[in-house]
Order: structure tokens, then sequence, then C-alpha cells
């Protein structure tokens, strides 16, 4: 049986601005969704980690989630959230297209994936009142605009592609014929969206140019695969992966040694824009991995237990919070 997804979740009535699972205000309909998530065992340390000694009801700590619409069918959070569930807590669902005053008050943790006003606009009223966020507000933000990211990664010296952002005109004037292949994507985009491969100046002056300016990069050559660096908290995996723009983008991903030059790249990256839930997106190259873009909170694909990986830390970042406050 396959993962269950979030998008069931939508019809269970909003009180509050908040859905919760799971109890009795979860219609019949949806006892399946709650189920389902209950029947996968919980990683042992996660389990432990929720079974300490003088742990009670009243201990577990609230953690809520934001998430776009968009993102709700998707392997995360809905991976999370079962995590969550199947170690006895009750996450709180919030909906950030909808927010009902209140539904924020008494959460030890909001942990968001979407990059919306509407979200941004949550987390930043989670923080105000004094609720943690994974990530935060700012991290996101920080990742959003990508020729942003391209500057603040080249300042840190973590190796990037050619960038510029500019108008078709500008790119124009710019391209040299040793520049092409070019890649062409949105400024604010992301999940591959926009992205466009050009090879000459006449495909890049007939290209749709959908936005005032675009993110222009020389394309870095590789074999088809990409490789995406996965982090949470510490803790860093390697997937290689087909990549979006080459022939067989549809091929499955796996899973390949982390080395310490790969982990210290990710948490190099991570760092410079103070991401606790990320991935980054490489080519890798005789001189070694090139970066293309850093992502906030990604689906974590071809990575074994990354759901109770997410749980565990967002647990263990909710009870510590609680306890720093209470001293």
């Amino acid at each position: 049986m396959g993962r269950p997804r979030l998008l069931l979740l939508r019809f269970a009535p909003i009180r509050d601005g908040a859905i919760a699972v799971p109890n009795s205000r979860v219609p019949v309909c949806d006892l399946h969704v709650t189920a389902a998530w209950r029947r996968a065992p919980a990683m042992p340390n996660l389990r432990q980690l929720m079974d300490e000694p003088n742990r009670t009801p009243g201990h577990l700590p609230r953690i809520g989630i934001a998430a776009e619409p968009r993102y709700l069918s998707q392997p995360q959070p809905a991976g999370l959230v079962g995590a969550l569930v199947r170690a006895g807590l009750d996450p709180v669902l919030l909906d950030p297209d909808h927010p009902r005053r209140g539904a924020l008050v008494g959460l030890d943790l909001v942990v968001a994936r979407g990059r919306s006003a509407a979200l941004l606009g949550m987390l930043g009223r989670a923080e105000a009142i004094g609720v943690p966020t994974l990530n935060s507000r700012a991290a996101i933000a920080s990742v959003l605009d990508k020729g942003a990211m391209a500057r603040e990664l080249s300042a840190a010296g973590i190796p990037i592609p050619p960038t510029r952002v500019a108008t078709r005109e500008a790119a124009l004037r710019a391209a040299r014929p040793s520049h092409f292949p070019l890649v062409v994507k949105p400024v604010f985009g992301d999940n591959a969206r926009g992205v466009h491969v050009v090879r000459s100046r006449e495909e890049l002056a007939a290209l749709p140019w959908d936005e005032r300016v675009q993110l222009v990069q020389r394309l870095v050559r590789s074999d088809g695969q990409d490789l995406k660096l996965y982090g949470i908290g510490a803790r860093v995996w390697a997937v290689k992966k087909p990549s979006p723009i080459g022939r067989d983008p549809g091929g499955p991903a796996r899973l390949v040694p982390a080395t310490p030059e790969l982990t210290s790249l990710a948490r190099r990256c991570a760092r410079a824009f103070g991401l606790e839930l990320w991935g980054v997106d490489c080519i890798e190259t005789a001189r070694g991995p090139v970066v293309i873009e850093v992502n906030d909170f990604p689906n974590y694909t071809a990575i074994e237990g990354a759901d109770d990986h997410l749980a565990r830390h967002a647990i263990g970042r909710a009870l510590a919070l609680r306890l720093r406050r209470a001293s």
C-alpha cells in the first residue's frame, strides 16, 4: 500500500484554522488515512525518544504542519505527519490560505513546506508570538530569489555556474558563441518549472520570456544524472537522479555514498541560508561538484526512513525549545 496523501485530509473540518489528526474531529471517511500511518512501525530511536521515563501525554510536544495546497499530495509533508502520528503525537495541520485566529497558540513548533506569501505570513505570525518554525521564515525567503541565491553561494566560496539575472535584450547582448548551451529559468521558480535549455542566439531570441528578467546560467555538462544532497539537521544523504532537463527525466533515483566532501558542501549550503531541512542540486564535474541551486524542505526521494528522521528532528527540536523556555 502506498503512502497516504495529505490531500485526503482537506475534507476534514477546519476549526480555528487547523485540522487535528487523529481524533474525533476527523470524519469517518478519513480514518483509514491515520490507520495506514499507524501500521508502519516507527524507527526504534524515534519510539525511544517518545517513551522516555516520566513522559506523559501532557508532555508531548504540539507540532503544527503548514503546507501549500500543491504539496499536500506529495511525499512530504505527508510522510512527516504519518511518522509523528505513529510516535504518538497529534500533529495540527495548518491551512496558510485560510488562517484562523488562535490556530498557532500553544504550539511548540511549526514545520513548513512552501514558499507562498500566505505561508510566509503564517510563519511570521508564529515567530512573532514566540512559536519556533522549521525552516524559519527568513531561511525560506532567502532561497526564493535564485539570483540572490547565486550571489550568496558565490560569496560563500561555493562553486556555481556563471550566472546572471537579465532581460532578454541584456542576455542576448552578453551571450557569446562559447557560452552556449545556456539554461534559462524563472528567478522565483521551483520544481523545474519553466526551465529551458537554449543552444544558440537564435533559440535565445525566440524563447518565450515570461518575466521581465530571468535567470541565465551556463549549462554544466553531465552524464544525464544530477547529484542531489539532502539534509536534516546535521545528517546528510546523497542521491543520484536523472536530470529534469536530460533525455530520461523520469528514471529512478538511487542512494550513493555521502562522502566527507559532499557532506561538507551540503552543510556549507545550509549554513549560508540558515536551513535545517534542505536539498542541494549539484552536477558532478572533473573538478568536483558544482551547485546549481539550494531548496528548502524537499521530498527526500530515495532516502530510506526519511519520514522518521524528519519526525525525530522535529520532536527533538520542539522538546529542546520547550525545555529552554521553561528553564
